[in-house]
């Protein structure tokens, strides 16, 4: 069973506890990586949302302008 997407708000809920936790002195390198690639990982996502949010509403205006 797969988990429910989150909401685009706690995407970025998430990426921000993650540059927090990057920035605090007492991070060990292990844990560092898998923050920085969980991060990664997240923003991706996010920038796809975006970019197909971008494409939805081209068509609309795309479609008011006809």
């Amino acid at each position: 069973m797969t988990e429910p997407t989150p909401s685009f708000a706690k995407e970025l809920e998430r990426l921000d506890e993650i540059v927090r936790r990057l920035e605090t002195p007492d991070l060990d390198l292990d844990e560092a990586l898998a923050l920085f690639e969980e991060g990664v990982e997240r923003l991706r996502a996010a920038r796809g949302r975006l970019a197909t949010a971008e494409q939805k509403v081209r068509q609309v205006l795309g479609r008011l302008d006809r």
